[in-house]
C-alpha cells in the first residue's frame, strides 16, 4: 500500500512538471507569435503581407502542435480568433488579412479532440475563393473552404451525433459584407461544412448566407436565454433594387432559427429587443454573524396594495395631510391640553405658511 501511494505521487507530481514545462513553452511560442502578428498587421505592399503571414501560420501550426495547446489561451493574439464549442471537444482558429486593394483573404485551423484515443487532430483550411451564392447547397471540406471569421459556436445533437452550429462574417468586398450561419461537422477527424439543417423559406438549405450594405451593420448573434439564432431582417433600399444585395438594409425587425431537435426552423418577426425577465431577484442584506453584504436570492413576488390581507396598511392606501398629522398630534389629549396648546402656538406664530420664518407679521398703525 505504501509503494502504491509512493507510485501515485511520484506520477502526479511528473504531469505536473510536464504541464508546467508545456505552459512555458507554448508561452514562449505566443510571444513569438505576438510579435509576428503585430509586424503583419502593421506593414504595407500585398508581397510582404503575404511573407509574415505565411510565416505566422507555420509559427502557429507549431504551437498548436505541443502539448495542451487545445486549452490554451493565447490571450496576447487579438486580431485571430479562437472559440471552443460548448462539450469542449472542437476549436475554431480564424484570422484574416487585408490587402491594399481592400479585399480580404482568411485562414483558419479546426482543432477536434478525439478523449478515447487522447489526441488531437489539427486541420489547416486551404481557401478557393467561391461566391458564397453558388455554394449556398454544397458541402465543403478543408480543401475548398469559402473563407470567413467564425466568432460563435452552438452545439446541436442528432441521432446521437454533434454538430456544431457555426455563425460568421466575411468583409467580402467595398460595396457589401456577408454574415453567415453554417454547420460544421466531422467524418473521422476531417472536418466539413455545410449540412441540409435549415429550414428556409426557399427551402431546404445547408447554409445560410446574408449579404447586406456595407454602411450598415447586421446583427446575427445566439441567444441563450430563448434558445435561438436571432437576427436583423434585411430588405432592399427601393423596390428597384430588389435583386441588388448589396442596397439590403435592416428594416428594425427581427427573424430567428429555433432548432426542434432535428433543424433550425425560420421564425419571421419575433420580438427580440429586451432580456427575458428572470423570476428572481436579488437582494443584499448585511449578516451579523459573518460581519459582511450577503447576496440572498429571491422570487419576485407583487403584491397588491388593495389585498385585505395585505402586511401594507392592511390594504388601505391614502394620502397624509396636515390635517392628519394635526389629528395624530391631538389623538388623546383632552380638551383643556388641547386649548393649552392652541395658546402656545398663538403666542409663538406657529402656523402651516410656507413664508420662512412662519410668523404673521403685526399691523402697522
Amino acid at each position: 500500500m505504501k509503494y502504491t501511494v509512493l507510485l501515485f505521487i511520484f506520477v502526479l507530481f511528473s504531469l505536473t512538471l510536464f504541464s508546467q514545462k508545456n505552459d512555458a513553452q507554448l508561452r514562449e511560442k505566443e510571444n513569438e507569435l505576438s510579435l509576428i502578428l503585430n509586424e503583419l498587421r502593421s506593414t504595407k505592399g500585398d508581397e510582404e503581407i503575404n511573407k509574415l503571414n505565411e510565416k505566422f501560420k507555420k509559427e502557429f501550426g507549431k504551437a498548436l502542435a505541443t502539448e495542451g495547446a487545445f486549452d490554451f489561451p493565447f490571450i496576447s493574439l487579438k486580431t485571430v480568433g479562437k472559440i471552443h464549442s460548448q462539450d469542449k471537444l472542437v476549436r475554431v482558429i480564424t484570422w484574416n488579412i487585408q490587402y491594399e486593394d481592400l479585399s480580404h483573404n482568411y485562414f483558419s485551423f479546426i482543432m477536434k479532440k478525439d478523449e478515447r484515443r487522447d489526441r488531437v487532430y489539427i486541420t489547416e483550411l486551404q481557401r478557393q475563393r467561391q461566391p458564397f451564392m453558388m455554394i449556398k447547397d454544397e458541402t465543403v471540406t478543408d480543401e475548398n473552404w469559402y473563407g470567413a471569421l467564425y466568432y460563435e459556436i452552438i452545439d446541436v445533437e442528432r441521432r446521437n451525433r454533434m454538430y456544431y452550429t457555426l455563425l460568421g462574417y466575411d468583409a467580402n468586398n467595398q460595396v457589401s459584407s456577408i454574415k453567415l450561419i453554417d454547420v460544421l461537422y466531422f467524418t473521422g477527424s476531417k472536418p466539413n461544412f455545410g449540412y441540409p439543417f435549415f429550414d428556409t423559406k426557399e427551402g431546404r438549405a445547408r447554409r445560410v448566407v446574408f449579404e447586406h450594405a456595407n454602411k450598415t451593420t447586421m446583427s446575427l448573434k445566439y441567444d441563450s436565454q430563448r434558445d435561438k439564432i436571432i437576427f436583423d431582417h434585411l430588405t432592399p433600399e427601393a423596390p428597384g433594387l430588389k435583386e441588388f444585395r448589396s442596397h439590403y438594409i435592416p428594416d428594425m425587425s427581427y427573424d430567428a432559427y429555433s432548432w426542434d431537435g432535428k433543424q433550425w426552423n425560420l421564425e419571421e418577426d419575433i420580438i427580440a429587443i429586451n432580456k427575458k425577465e428572470s423570476d428572481r431577484v436579488e437582494l443584499k442584506a448585511y449578516d451579523s454573524k459573518l460581519d459582511s453584504v450577503v447576496t440572498i436570492p429571491m422570487k419576485k413576488k407583487w403584491i397588491n396594495p388593495e389585498d385585505p390581507n395585505s402586511a401594507i396598511s392592511g390594504g388601505r392606501h391614502q394620502a397624509i395631510t396636515p390635517e392628519d398629522v394635526e389629528e395624530g398630534k391631538n389623538k388623546g389629549k383632552n380638551k383643556k391640553e388641547k386649548a393649552a396648546e392652541k395658546a402656545r402656538e398663538k403666542k409663538n406664530g406657529e402656523n402651516y405658511s410656507n413664508i420662512k420664518g412662519g410668523k404673521k407679521r403685526k399691523k402697522r398703525r
